[in-house]
């Protein structure tokens, strides 16, 4: 059925933008109007279409769960670099006994402590950023992991010390078997 309709959609194109003659041109819009009307029609009335959430798996026979970040350790966390790229260095430690990681999100946040600081605290955030990291830990085991991240935007130079803060925004992974 397909095909017919993608022939007629061809045919109305091809008699708007080839003929000369305006019936000719009259009945191709008329056409290209009706497919398209007919079209909308079946989308409105034929079965609801399922939409894909955020964490949901496409294929409905693997199932991703989403991981409490109380059971997962993010240890000997290193950012180092200008921004081009930063380097990030670390252990993730997979403390569930019933959940293989499959992926964590660090938010990562460098600041600069310097006397001529605006914020209260003696630090300008010069860097902020949240990265995903695909990485497999089975259950009850740690992986060491190094990864590149890309600054979207410049980073300016330190002018002072340089504090790190990263911490686990968000785990995922899929029951062990």
């Amino acid at each position: 059925m397909f095909w017919f309709y993608a022939a007629l959609t061809i045919l109305a194109i091809v008699s708007i933008t080839v003929s000369h003659s305006g019936r000719v041109r009259t009945a191709g819009c008329m056409l290209l109007a009706a497919l398209l009307g007919w079209g909308l029609l079946q989308r409105l009335l034929g079965p609801p279409t399922q939409v894909q959430q955020l964490g949901q798996s496409v294929s409905p026979g693997v199932e991703v769960a989403t991981i409490a970040v109380d059971t997962v350790d993010a240890t000997d966390l290193v950012l180092s670099g200008g921004g081009a790229p930063f380097e990030l260095r670390g252990r993730i430690i997979n403390k569930s006994r019933d959940v293989r990681l499959d992926s964590v999100t660090l938010k990562l946040e460098r600041r600069d402590c310097h006397p001529g600081a605006l914020q209260p605290d003696g630090c300008d955030v010069i860097f902020q950023d949240q990265h995903w990291l695909s990485l497999t830990v089975p259950a009850g085991e740690s992986r060491e992991f190094a990864s590149s991240i890309w600054a979207h935007s410049p980073v300016p130079r330190a002018r002072g010390t340089i504090k790190d803060q990263i911490s686990l925004a968000a785990a995922t992974g899929m029951p062990s078997r």
